[in-house]
């Protein structure tokens, strides 16, 4: 009899043990999507308000977002965004805007 109960009260506790560990572990996923989404959605939504904010009319303008400490996704943003309103020619360089700028004021000044 005794032998018996221990049996039961090892397998209940066995049960009861692993529903713990699998209800927290669960929480912890639910909590880590939580936060991976929640910076994803600052991530996304800082840029396009910083580029929305951006206003280019020269190049001048556009020499002080380059070679200001912005990101780098904004700098690109804002040296297309010239390029679109015809301020620079478009540059064959896409690895960094810096570069992109700097080729794009010498094919205007070489042609």
């Amino acid at each position: 009899m005794k032998n018996l109960l221990l049996i039961v009260f090892v397998i209940c506790f066995t049960v009861f043990s692993g529903y713990l560990m699998a209800s927290e572990s669960l929480q912890e996923k639910d909590l880590e999507v939580s936060k991976h989404d929640r910076t994803n959605k600052k991530t996304k939504e800082k840029p396009k308000r910083q580029q929305d904010e951006l206003r280019i009319e020269n190049k001048q303008d556009l020499a002080e977002i380059i070679y200001s400490d912005k990101d780098e996704e904004i700098k690109m943003g804002a040296y297309n965004k010239a390029v679109e309103k015809g301020i620079l020619p478009r540059s064959n360089n896409y690895q960094e805007a810096v570069n992109a700028y700097e080729e794009s004021v010498w094919m205007e000044e070489n042609q």
